[in-house]
C-alpha cells in the first residue's frame, strides 16, 4: 500500500475569459437600463418642449403624441429588447467558447494523465502516479485506490494520499454496500456527497473524524469488469457536483485502464520470470541428463569390455581346466585300455586292474565335465528353480572359499520366467564372489523373501564394508557392482547397497508388480 507526496500536476480549473467579447458584454449589460432610460427621458423632455410651443393651442398636436409615443415609450422598449437580445447572444456565445476550453482542458488533462500513467509499467508506480494526478486535477484534499485482488471479496486498499495512518488502517478493506464508496462499487456508477454530515448514505465517520467534508466515489472497470474503486475527499463542500460527472467517470475510465495494463504487464512479467526459470531448470535437468547418460554410456563400454574379458578369462579357464583334468584322466585311461590290452592274454589279473583304473578315470571326466557345465550354467536352475540352484551354489561356494553361506526362505517359493531367474540368479552369484574377493568376510547369508505381490532377495556380510555412493561414482571400477545394477533395471527391479566401513554391507533386490504377478508359478522349494 503506498503512500503519496504531493507534486506539480496540471489541473482542469477553468478561469473566466477575458476576450473582447466579454468586455464589450459587460458594457452592454451596463447599457441595458441606461439607454432605454435615456430615450424616455428624451421622449418625455421631446413632449414638454413641444407642448410649450403649442401651448396657446386647444389639445394636444399630433407631432407631440407621436414624439411620445415613439421617444418615451417605444423606443425604450425596442431598445431594452434589443439590448437584451445581443446581451443573450453574447453569453450563448461565451458560455460556449467556456465550455469548449473546459472541453479541451479536460482532454488536456486526460491526456497528460494517460500519458504520464504510461511512463511506467510497474503496477505501484502507476497507481502512485494516478492518484497523484487525479487529487491535483480534482483540486481534492486527500485520495485512496482501491483494488481487486485474486477474485477475493471486497477491494483491498493500495493506495492513499492525505488520509492518517489510522484512517487507512480502518479504510484497508472496502465491502460492496457499505457507505456511499461501497454503493458506488455496488452500482458501478459515480457517487457525489456533498456534506458526508447531512448525506444519509454516508454511514461511516472516518471522513467527518478527518475533516472532511465532500467526497466523490468512482468505481474502475474494464470491459464490465470491476477492478477496483477511486474516492476523493476535499474539506470543501462544492469540490465536485454533478456537472462534473461525465469528466470524473471519464477519468476512471482512463485509471482503470492505466492499472489494468500495467497489472497485465505485471502478469507478463512474472509470466516471464517463471518461465525463464522453468527453460533454465529444464536446461539444467537436461545437461544433467545428457552426462548422465554419458556417464551411463561409459559404463556401459567399461561393462562391456569387461564381459568379453570375463569371457575370454572363462574360455582361458575352460581350456586350462580341460588341459589339467580332462585331457590328462583321458591320456591315462587310453594308457591303461592300452595296458590291459596288453596284458590280456598274458596276465589276465593286471589287464582287470588296468580297465578298472580305466573306468575310475572316465568316470572322473565324466564328473570333471559336468562340474565344468554346472559352472557355466547349472541345469537345476532349469529343473528346480531358484531357490534350490542357489542352496547348491551356496554348498559349493562354502567349500571353495572356506567360509560360512547359508540360504534363508520365508513364504512359499515360486517359480519365475526362465529370464528373470537367470538374471537374479547372476546377480546374486556376482555378489557372493564380490564378498569373497573384497568383503574380508567370514559369513554370508542370502534370504529370500516371497511375499504376495513382490519379492525381496537380500544377500549380508559381515565383511570390512565401503562406501557404496563412491563406489558407484569411480569410473572404471566396481564394475560387479555396476553390472549387477544393470542386470536388477533390465528386470524391472530395484537394488539397493547398504553398507558402512567396518560393519559389513547389504545387498537388496526388489521384484515388485506388476514385473513379479505376471510369472509367478507355485513351486514347493526341493532340495
Amino acid at each position: 500500500m503506498a503512500h503519496i507526496s504531493r507534486s506539480s500536476l496540471p489541473k482542469a480549473r477553468f478561469t473566466p475569459l477575458k476576450t473582447p467579447l466579454a468586455v464589450r458584454l459587460r458594457a452592454l449589460r451596463l447599457t441595458l437600463w441606461a439607454v432605454p432610460v435615456f430615450m424616455g427621458l428624451l421622449g418625455v423632455a421631446f413632449t414638454f418642449f413641444e407642448n410649450a410651443r403649442h401651448v396657446n393651442e386647444p389639445g394636444w398636436p399630433w407631432p407631440t403624441v407621436l414624439g411620445l409615443i415613439v421617444l418615451g415609450i417605444v423606443g425604450p422598449v425596442l431598445a431594452w429588447l434589443s439590448l437584451r437580445w445581443a446581451i443573450g447572444t453574447a453569453e450563448a456565445y461565451l458560455n460556449s467558447e467556456a465550455q469548449l476550453a473546459r472541453r479541451n482542458a479536460e482532454l488536456a488533462t486526460l491526456n497528460t494523465l494517460a500519458v504520464d500513467a504510461a511512463g511506467s509499467l510497474d503496477l505501484t508506480k502507476t497507481i502512485s502516479t494516478v492518484l497523484e494526478q487525479t487529487i491535483e486535477t480534482l483540486d481534492a484534499t486527500a485520495g485512496m485506490v482501491f483494488l481487486q485482488r485474486d477474485n477475493q471479496p471486497g477491494l483491498r486498499l493500495e493506495a492513499h494520499r492525505g488520509i492518517s495512518i489510522d484512517m487507512a488502517e480502518k479504510e484497508a478493506h472496502l465491502a460492496p454496500g457499505h457507505c456511499l464508496c461501497g454503493q458506488a462499487v455496488k452500482t458501478r456508477q459515480v457517487l457525489f456527497a456533498s456534506d458526508v454530515g447531512k448525506d444519509p448514505r454516508c454511514v461511516s465517520n472516518l471522513c467527518i473524524c478527518e475533516g472532511f467534508r465532500a467526497v466523490t466515489c468512482a468505481p474502475l472497470e474494464v470491459k464490465g469488469q470491476l477492478v477496483g474503486h477511486m474516492t476523493m475527499v476535499s474539506q470543501q463542500g462544492d469540490h465536485s457536483n454533478e456537472s462534473q460527472r461525465d469528466f470524473i467517470a471519464a477519468i476512471a475510465r482512463q485509471v482503470s485502464i492505466s492499472i489494468e495494463n500495467a497489472r497485465l504487464y505485471d502478469t507478463v512479467r512474472t509470466f516471464n520470470v517463471e518461465l525463464e526459470q522453468k527453460v533454465n531448470q529444464r536446461t539444467r535437468e537436461l545437461e544433467s541428463a545428457r552426462w548422465a547418460l554419458a556417464e551411463k554410456a561409459r559404463q556401459l563400454q567399461r561393462l562391456l569390455s569387461e564381459s568379453h574379458r570375463i569371457q575370454e578369462d572363462t574360455q582361458a579357464r575352460i581350456a586350462h581346466d580341460m588341459h589339467d583334468s580332462v585331457t590328462q584322466m583321458i591320456i591315462g585311461a587310453l594308457y591303461e585300455t592300452q595296458a590291459a590290452r596288453q596284458a590280456l592274454l598274458d596276465d589276465p589279473d593286471r589287464a582287470a586292474e588296468s580297465l578298472l583304473r580305466a573306468q575310475q578315470l572316465l568316470s572322473d571326466v565324466e564328473t570333471e565335465i559336468r562340474r565344468v557345465i554346472y559352472d557355466l550354467h547349472p541345469p537345476v536352475l532349469d529343473a528346480m528353480g531358484l531357490v534350490v540352484a542357489l542352496k547348491r551354489f551356496a554348498v559349493t561356494f562354502a567349500a571353495a572359499f572356506d567360509m560360512e553361506c547359508q540360504v534363508q526362505v520365508v513364504g512359499r517359493p515360486q517359480r519365475l520366467s526362465k529370464e528373470s531367474e537367470v538374471a537374479i540368479y547372476r546377480i546374486l552369484q556376482a555378489a557372493l564372489h564380490n564378498v569373497a574377493s573384497h568383503a574380508q568376510a567370514h559369513r554370508a547369508q542370502v534370504s529370500f523373501d516371497f511375499g504376495a505381490d513382490s519379492l525381496r532377495v537380500a544377500i549380508e556380510d559381515d565383511g570390512i564394508g565401503f562406501d557404496p555412493q563412491a563406489a558407484l561414482n569411480a569410473p572404471g571400477e566396481h564394475l560387479g557392482l555396476i553390472g549387477m545394477r544393470e542386470r536388477a533395471e533390465s528386470l524391472g527391479a530395484e537394488l539397493s547397497v547398504t553398507s558402512t566401513v567396518g560393519e559389513g554391507t547389504q545387498i537388496e533386490l526388489t521384484l515388485s508388480p506388476p514385473m513379479y504377478l505376471e510369472q509367478i508359478t507355485p513351486l514347493e522349494a526341493k532340495g
